[in-house]
């Protein structure tokens, strides 16, 4: 069943907007009355020990309040859900970001209160989980009086208090490593066909608006002889989308559910002059597993006339194919179509010793036309 697209993921149009950020724009509009009083956690080093009166309005971000935690251990945190003011009853939960997302959710939870201060301060015993990102995240502590677990943390109220501090996560997932979790580190394709299997349950976070899943980026070099790019997650074992956008930033199209392998994505898009764009997989709603990426193309048509203007040699070859004018872009592929060698800058010869013995197509690119030759390599 197709799901219903949500629109706001489409309404960011630059690059910036699809970073994600932790939510510091809500929080309560009144310093007065119900208000988190202390946060108490000790780790492997460092420690968290504040005092939260006198109240203040909005998210109170206390980052160099930090402590390191390890993955896999045992921890306990003591939260004084209080007033600076009269005793209201009300409720209040604690998150630790443990896989980087710059989102709190539900899974992420390490406590939850319902009551009416003064109250004694209450201890939450957790585990940090073995799958927790290593580096630097946020615990954020929120009391929101008149309120009913659960609890938005980005929720903008009344009476209470929001505050993040710092957390250090050890010996849990390096993810340096994990190529393509937003933009400016998306995997770079070349050459196509390209094809590959990635798990998003681990190391990749939420940096694309449309569903709170992970999601992996991917930057599409084109070339002049692609015509149509092809896109899909057939295989997948969770419900994917996919999402194109420009250099720029702005979606080009998008895919949910296709008819030829549901609820799984598929798509074809025009490559025009865009010189590069972006494509996204990720997860409907939350979901993530292991995804398998597919990505082809169609090559521009060829003209027969434009073709015997253009003369190449020798035919077999072993070493070098020499053209009888330089062109402006090189591909050579295999039966299979897949790159083999490259050119960009404008030649006239190609050395193509490196190959096995076989037969290939050279695609080459002049005076803005596409052309292709076959020859066989000895």
């Amino acid at each position: 069943m197709r799901k219903l697209i949500i629109l706001f993921g489409f309404v960011f149009g630059n690059l910036a907007s699809l970073f994600g950020q932790y939510c510091t724009n809500g929080g309560p509009s009144s310093n007065a009355d119900s208000n988190v009083e202390s946060v108490e956690l000790t780790g492997v080093s460092g420690g968290i020990n504040h005092v939260g009166c006198p109240s203040q309005i909005g998210v109170e971000v206390y980052l160099n309040e930090s402590t390191t935690l390890s993955a896999g251990s045992n921890y306990s945190i003591q939260v004084d859900f209080g007033t600076c003011g009269g005793n209201y009853a009300g409720a209040g939960s604690v998150w630790i970001d443990f896989d980087q997302s710059a989102s709190f959710t539900q899974s992420e939870i390490i406590g939850t209160w319902v009551g009416t201060p003064p109250a004694l301060p209450v201890v939450f015993n957790f585990s940090v989980p073995n799958n927790a990102h290593n580096g630097t995240t946020r615990m954020r502590v929120t009391q929101q009086e008149a309120a009913t677990l659960p609890l938005n943390p980005c929720a903008s109220f009344q009476w209470g208090s929001v505050m993040d501090f710092g957390i250090e996560i050890i010996n849990g997932l390096d993810c340096d490593a994990y190529a393509g979790d937003d933009l400016a580190n998306a995997i770079e394709v070349s050459s196509l066909p390209y094809y590959d299997t990635v798990d998003l349950a681990f190391c990749y976070g939420n940096q694309n608006l449309v569903y709170d899943s992970p999601d992996i980026f991917y930057k599409l070099i084109l070339n002049p002889t692609m015509q149509q790019i092809s896109v899909n997650t057939c295989g997948s074992d969770f419900d994917t989308y996919i999402t194109v956008l420009n250099p720029q930033g702005s979606v080009i199209t998008y895919n949910d559910d296709h008819e030829i392998c549901a609820p799984s994505s598929f798509l074809n898009f025009n490559v025009g002059d865009l010189g590069f764009v972006y494509l996204i997989v990720e997860g409907w709603g939350n979901e993530s597993g292991m995804a398998h990426v597919e990505i082809t193309s169609t090559y521009a048509d060829i003209n027969p006339l434009e073709q015997h203007k253009i003369n190449f040699y020798p035919n077999p070859v072993h070493e070098i194919v020499n053209i009888s004018e330089e062109v402006d872009f090189i591909e050579i592929r295999d039966l299979l179509g897949q790159a083999k060698i490259v050119l960009t800058n404008r030649t006239d010869q190609v050395n193509v010793s490196q190959l096995t013995p076989g037969i290939y197509t050279l695609h080459f690119l002049t005076h803005g036309k596409a052309h292709s030759k076959i020859f066989v390599k000895v």
